[in-house]
């Protein structure tokens, strides 16, 4: 298995799979068509985007994961420079093979190596299965988000 940055014109099967991970949530299900569109819009720039990523593991020429995040130095009221993981999801035929952690662990070596001195997985409030991979990573819960959709 391969994990890189995605390439360009991978947006849009890395978007399937954001969909497939959103049907699979528990209350999700599908994104329409406008935000699909406008999801792999912002995967294929994260292909040479300066701040933002999106790595995939491949293997046997198809995308069975990805991890996405960007780096933030933020509005300068706080020192450092934060990492922020927002999604990972992996082909459930992939889970059992440790894809999962290679994921998460390249991201953080990327955000690492990016100087970033806090990195942070936007996890779901209540998600404590996800949860668990990235506290065995060393991640503790320090933020609650609340969102409230109109």
């Amino acid at each position: 298995m391969e994990i890189r940055r995605i390439h360009e014109d991978e947006g849009g099967a890395v978007g399937a799979l954001w969909d497939r991970m959103c049907r699979e949530t528990e209350g999700g299900g599908p994104l329409a068509a406008p935000a699909r569109r406008n999801l792999a819009r912002m995967l294929a720039v994260s292909a040479w985007h300066r701040d933002a990523f999106c790595l995939v593991a491949v293997e046997d020429g198809r995308i069975a994961g990805f991890v996405n995040g960007r780096i933030d130095a933020g509005d300068g009221l706080l020192p450092g420079i934060v990492g922020e993981i927002d999604a990972l999801y992996v082909m459930p035929g992939q889970r059992d093979r440790g894809v999962e952690r290679a994921l998460a662990e390249a991201a953080v070596d990327l955000l690492r190596a990016r100087d970033a001195g806090t990195v942070r997985f936007l996890s779901p409030v209540g998600d404590r299965a996800g949860q668990r991979l990235w506290r065995e990573l060393g991640f503790e819960p320090d933020l609650v988000c609340l969102s409230r959709h109109l």
